[in-house]
């Protein structure tokens, strides 16, 4: 199968395509034909990081990186129950040895993937597990709900765009922060307020908030401790959390009823990746980088 493959840490042009031998599922494991991945910062961070400083932070070092994924179970080993060949599916590799910029790829059945809402095409789920479930998690965390005022900061990157539609659906009070040019994307979301940065800085407003999200991971507690509320609560995408399938079930249903959608700013081929990767360093891109997976 053909494949992306990154033998060193560094630059973009570390990521070469290549034929591998397509991986056979294990008597737990389904194999799913990829038809959708991504590139998140998640991806940029670990590609230049070097293997040993992967292992020392508890990540798994791949030669074939990529974390989401969106695609169509192609077989099932003897002892699968939950999946069905044919059957469309999303999640991470969260785990695996293998990452998602490839044809193919082997997926335990309790692993963290589920199936994709009928009305959702690969391109559109591919982007959603990890900024929806970071999202939803941080949220949770930060006890963002009906009647609360909450601020994400970095609302129109991924995990910030998911977090401006989850607590405008919790029935919170939404104000997000972004530049200029992506101010009306923001209200698009569904955010009650936008806050231009290149403008004002929001820590210095006389607004309190119930919740922070440091959804951009640029701020800290103690910088905007005096707009939260005396009993409020600071979350940041800087603090490490452990995916969990309940997670990614909730944002499927999420996305199944329309409550959530993928903000794409840019698609690319996988034999494009490296230019994907290069993009997103950049720092300025709009919600999501799809990488679109063609079949030889």
């Amino acid at each position: 199968m053909r494949a992306v493959v990154q033998k060193r840490a560094g630059s973009p042009d570390r990521l070469v395509m290549a034929d591998v031998p397509q991986p056979v599922p294990e008597p737990t494991e389904v194999l799913v034909r990829i038809q959708a991945t991504s590139v998140t910062r998640g991806d940029v961070v670990m590609r230049k990081m070097p293997r040993l400083v992967a292992r020392l932070f508890g990540e798994t070092p791949r030669s074939i990186p990529g974390y989401e994924f969106a695609g169509e179970v192609e077989a099932t080993g003897a002892n699968v129950a939950e999946f069905e060949i044919g059957d469309r599916v999303f999640g991470t590799t969260s785990g695996l040895t293998q990452g998602s910029y490839a044809e193919y790829l082997c997926v335990p059945e309790d692993g963290i993937f589920t199936h994709i809402p009928s009305s959702v095409g690969y391109e559109e789920a591919a982007p959603i597990p990890v900024g929806a479930m970071a999202a939803l998690h941080f949220l949770r965390a930060g006890e963002a709900g009906p009647g609360k005022r909450v601020l994400v900061n970095g609302a129109a990157g991924s995990v910030g765009s998911y977090a401006v539609q989850i607590a405008k659906k919790s029935g919170a009070h939404v104000a997000g922060v972004a530049s200029t040019s992506n101010m009306e994307l923001v209200a698009s979301l569904g955010a009650d307020e936008v806050i231009d940065y290149t403008e004002q800085d929001f820590t210095e407003g006389k607004q309190k908030y119930d919740v922070i999200f440091d959804a951009a991971g640029k701020t800290t507690a103690k910088r905007t401790q005096a707009v939260l509320e005396e009993k409020g609560r600071f979350v940041t995408t800087q603090t490490r959390r452990r995916e969990n399938i309940e997670e990614l079930r909730t944002v499927r249903d999420m996305l199944a009823s329309g409550a959530i959608e993928a903000v794409v700013d840019r698609s690319y081929s996988l034999d494009r990746i490296s230019d994907a990767h290069r993009y997103v360093e950049e720092g300025r891109k709009r919600g999501n980088i799809v990488v679109v997976v063609t079949h030889s």
